[in-house]
């Protein structure tokens, strides 16, 4: 039993981080934009912006993929 609850822990720790990180990325991100529409140069915001929709895109597309080939 006391191994179960250390490694329901440790994966709870792990989610944890993960959520930070991405938490962090996402915020890092946006101060980004908003420092590039501030500075005026909306050549790299568009380039941002094609980005972080080419991501999504990508990201929804393997998970479409996956939900019709039925592994998830």
């Amino acid at each position: 039993m006391d191994d179960l609850v250390i490694t329901g822990l440790l994966a709870l720790i792990g989610v944890c981080l993960a959520l930070f990180l991405i938490l962090f990325a996402i915020f890092s991100a946006g101060r980004l934009m908003y420092t590039l529409v501030a500075a005026g140069d909306y050549g790299r915001v568009l380039i941002g912006t094609v980005i972080i929709l080419a991501a999504v895109s990508l990201y929804l597309t393997i998970g479409f993929w996956l939900r019709k080939t039925d592994r998830i």
